[in-house]
């Protein structure tokens, strides 16, 4: 999916991811956010035309608590149904690693050296990421772009009315989820015509 991503929504990515590991924290939507205000595209521009600016979220950011990493091992929650939402098919992948490289090749991994391991999202920031390809779909768009990422995010908030990055949390930052919708059609509609 993520060959799907614009540069400018890859870069949301690493930069959300970025932000994470500095914080020793997992992905989190609120971290996306603040790479989408802090970044280029649409969604910057949006976000920068109702008042949300990047210092905003990044406040917000410091009163988060980090979560705990999954440990060495540890299956990553959720991962794979997350990625078997998108059409990525884990077993799939696996049967061709082994046929590549033979039976067990996966296992036969390099261990990761310490500090050195991968970031996870938490799950509202995996649904916030499905909910971008949704968002793209819908606009018939063959891309995700920040724009979709945003829609995602906010979508992903108005389903987790008691996650960490809510309705209530949209709201606080000073963000209208309709209003946000509506400018971002705009934009798309304009650079369209």
């Amino acid at each position: 999916m993520f060959e799907r991503f614009t540069d400018k929504a890859r870069a949301v990515v690493i930069a959300a991811r970025a932000e994470a590991a500095a914080r020793g924290d997992q992905i989190r939507p609120v971290h996306m956010l603040h790479a989408l205000a802090s970044g280029e595209g649409v969604a910057a521009r949006v976000l920068a035309g109702v008042g949300v600016e990047a210092g905003d979220i990044e406040r917000r950011l410091d009163l988060t608590t980090p979560l705990r990493k999954p440990r060495e091992g540890e299956p990553p929650g959720g991962d794979a149904e997350a990625l078997a939402s998108i059409g990525i098919d884990l077993e799939e992948i696996r049967r061709k690693v082994e046929e590549s490289f033979g039976p067990g090749a996966l296992e036969r991994a390099p261990a990761t050296p310490p500090g050195a391991g991968r970031i996870t999202m938490t799950q509202e920031a995996k649904q916030s990421v499905e909910l971008a390809a949704k968002e793209a779909r819908a606009l018939r768009h063959n891309y995700i772009g920040t724009e979709h990422l945003l829609l995602g995010l906010l979508s992903a908030a108005e389903r987790n009315p008691r996650g960490d990055f809510s309705a209530a949390t949209v709201s606080e930052l000073g963000i209208d989820p309709a209003q946000v919708r509506q400018r971002i059609l705009d934009v798309l509609r304009r650079t369209s015509a």
